[in-house]
């Protein structure tokens, strides 16, 4: 009901159904919308949670720029993003 909603408005995805959107920007800068949290932060690696597990970004010099309930941002020199699945036995 909600995806039909949405289309009609011409909404994404993303912003009814709350789904995690991971957006790189260059080498520099990393957007996450619908995390659940930071788990681990460093200068060198930053996790956060997201409903289907756990994103790594991997660099020099990072920082959390900006975090609020709906998204955060992850900057400096960024040399990987992974995606961590949750498997089916996991709780992450």
């Amino acid at each position: 009901m909600k995806e039909k909603w949405m289309d009609r408005l011409g909404l994404p995805d993303e912003y009814a159904l709350a789904r995690s959107l991971i957006e790189i920007a260059d080498d520099c800068r990393v957007l996450i919308e619908h995390h659940c949290g930071v788990i681990g932060y460093g200068c060198r690696q930053i996790c956060v949670k997201v409903k289907f597990g756990i994103v790594t970004v991997s660099g020099r010099d990072l920082e959390l720029r900006r975090m609020s309930g709906e998204q955060l941002i992850i900057s400096g020199q960024i040399d990987a993003v992974a995606l961590h699945r949750r498997g089916r036995n996991d709780r992450a």
